[in-house]
């Protein structure tokens, strides 16, 4: 006897949709006892996945999709969608190298409308598809969902704002699952909704007003009344939908997303209005299985589990990971400076913050998903003279572009950029990589830049910023760990500024390692000095400014040299030190060691690296091929 009998017989939607409504509650129970099975045995994104599980089979369902444009917001909750749209037997490849992705991909599946990795982009793609649809004169339906976080960024609130002045057919799903449901407020809510979304309210509706517009004298005063009473009672009675109702579209909610059969009519009761429309969805994140309802933060993303308890393998206890070497290292530097302010933009667990939070929580600000207001931001702290450390992910901070640039650099304001995640990231993928922050920064006026290639490292360099006012300052460092018993929190190294380290000397090629490059290019060294190559060694460190004086002295005895940066090859380190080194070396500069200018897919560091011949064999061989 199979163990999903319902989810057996579903291979793509148009399946889902031959199946009875009344048969949905065990499609959903089984979409979700697979997604549990799955995750225990390989591990990735959880607890959002089992949350939307009502709502994608819904939606799946009323909507013909894929010609009905079905758009989401944040990736990580489309599992269920994976599966019910051709991916099922691919699941336990999910975030694996050549496996799918974590993220709705084009390449991937014609269901997948657009590469979702950034929050806050689905509404305005709606708008773009509903108002596309509309120039050519076609007819399909547009739906975006979008998380309670998301739908407060900046783009999703000028999105909503665009719409309601356009005003297209298209439908925008809050799925909210941050709120409890309250059977109260789903009594009242459902009640209320049967009633203003059924087509027979709208339709007398209508009738009402265009009888009080034939009215000779009164009747556009009447309209106007009735206008403001009904808009008047809908704040009263429904109080979330006010400031969607205030940007034009029409609010109903909330109601239970995990109530299949009445998610089901009411999209069919809202596909029918004209205008932009938006749906309250409560959900639970974790829904379904105990210990991730208990914790869905801790079940957000898991590794490998025992279904029936839920515990996770327990990590090595003297690991740590660079992040969490961050939150502590700045709870250090705040007992010492009390002017300390950590800022971020809702990345507090990913960041390695939650402790600092717990221990600072007035030193702590988390601005959500707001990149730019936080660059700017943490830019006006400075004035106060606090030391503001801003700390984001090196994917998230291209957000923040022009801040950087008018609200930070132009100013030379002293914001200490601490950038996680730079480098390959592994399975998150493309749209997470962290390969071009050194280009963007290197290209600022005043941006001073460190690339840290250890844990230790990053402890040394957030001591060195707190009191560093000269300019704005960023280290960046890989999504990574350290060894416990290796470091040193108290009495740190002390950091000479503009200073590069070298490590060996030769005169036949000199290699300069950035960053998180450095084992590689250690083994490198070795390998090419046992095929009787003498070849120096160079950590940068600095990147800005540039010890020209160390490594041109180098350079003037070396036959060539090779620079390795894990960054995108035009967007990283590489452009800044050809212009910085004296053109006398340049004759001798052998090749740049980076990632070409393409998306660059999920997996493990190794893996990526090898595909591309960045590790020390593949960067070895190719080296001797061109000497």
């Amino acid at each position: 006897m199979s163990l999903y009998p319902y989810l057996d017989q579903i291979q793509y939607p148009e399946d889902l949709r031959k199946l009875k409504e009344t048969e949905l509650p065990l499609v959903c129970k089984d979409l979700r006892e697979f997604i549990i099975d799955t995750l225990a045995g390989i591990g990735g994104h959880f607890a959002s996945n089992l949350g939307v599980v009502e709502l994608t089979v819904a939606l799946h369902y009323v909507f013909n999709t894929p010609v009905d444009r079905l758009i989401w917001d944040v990736g990580h909750q489309t599992y269920p969608h994976k599966i019910l749209t051709g991916r099922k037997g691919q699941l336990s490849t999910v975030r694996k190298w050549g496996g799918l992705s974590g993220f709705p991909k084009r390449e991937e599946s014609k269901y997948d409308l657009y590469n979702t990795g950034h929050a806050g982009t689905s509404i305005s793609q709606a708008l773009g598809e509903a108002c596309a649809r509309d120039l050519v004169g076609k007819d399909y339906k547009v739906v975006s969902v979008i998380g309670d976080a998301s739908i407060a960024t900046g783009m999703a609130l000028e999105a909503m704002n665009h719409g309601g002045h356009v005003k297209p057919n298209m439908l925008v799903i809050l799925n909210d699952n941050y709120m409890s449901i309250s059977k109260n407020v789903g009594s009242i809510s459902n009640y209320l909704n049967n009633i203003i979304s059924s087509q027979i309210y709208n339709k007398w509706k209508m009738v009402f007003y265009r009888f009080l517009k034939w009215l000779p004298l009164v009747g556009p005063a009447l309209e106007s009344i009735a206008h403001n009473m009904e808009s008047s009672m809908k704040h009263f009675m429904m109080t979330p939908g006010g400031l969607f109702e205030d940007l034009g579209f029409t609010y109903y909610g909330p109601i239970d997303g995990h109530d299949v059969g009445r998610l089901v009519q009411m999209l069919q009761n809202l596909v029918k209005i004209d205008g932009p429309v938006l749906l309250h969805v409560l959900t639970q994140k974790g829904k379904g299985y105990k210990p991730a309802e208990a914790d869905p933060i801790k079940y957000h993303g898991v590794t490998p589990f025992n279904k029936e308890d839920g515990k996770m393998a327990s990590a090595d206890s003297n690991k740590i990971s660079l992040s969490k070497i961050v939150g502590k290292t700045l709870s250090d530097l705040t007992d010492k400076y009390p002017n300390t302010a950590v800022i971020t933009p809702a990345m507090i667990e990913g960041s390695g913050l939650r402790d600092y939070q717990e221990k600072y929580p007035n030193h702590t600000f988390d601005v959500g998903i707001a990149e730019q207001h936080s660059v700017a931001f943490a830019g006006a702290m400075t004035s106060a003279g606090v030391i503001p450390y801003m700390c984001i992910y090196s994917t998230f901070l291209t957000r923040g572009m022009d801040q950087l640039v008018e609200d930070v650099s132009l100013m030379n304001l002293p914001v200490r950029f601490v950038i996680d995640r730079a480098g390959i990231v592994g399975a998150d993928g493309e749209t997470h990589q962290g390969l071009s922050d050194l280009g963007y920064l290197a290209g600022l006026p005043n941006m001073d830049i460190i690339v840290p290639s250890s844990a230790q490292d990053i402890i040394d360099c957030l001591h060195f910023m707190a009191t560093y006012t000269d300019a704005p300052i960023s280290i960046r460092f890989p999504k990574d760990n350290g060894d416990l018993r290796e470091l040193k929190f108290e009495n740190p190294n002390v950091i000479e500024k503009g200073k590069a380290r070298v490590l060996a000397e030769g005169n036949d090629l000199l290699l300069i390692s950035v960053g998180s490059m450095l084992p590689i290019a250690k083994q490198v060294q070795k390998d090419l000095e046992a095929k009787g190559k003498k070849v120096g060694l160079i950590d940068l460190f600095w990147l800005r400014p540039f010890d020209k004086t160390t490594i041109e002295r180098l350079l003037g005895d070396v036959g060539r040299f090779a620079i390795l940066d894990e960054s995108y090859v035009h967007s990283g380190a590489s452009g800044y030190l050809l212009n910085e080194i004296h053109p006398k070396y340049l004759s001798k500069f052998l090749k740049t060691f980076a990632l070409p200018a393409e998306p660059i897919h999920h997996g493990e560091r190794s893996q990526v690296l090898s595909h591309y011949r960045l590790n020390s064999e593949g960067i070895v061989e190719e080296i001797l091929r061109i000497l």
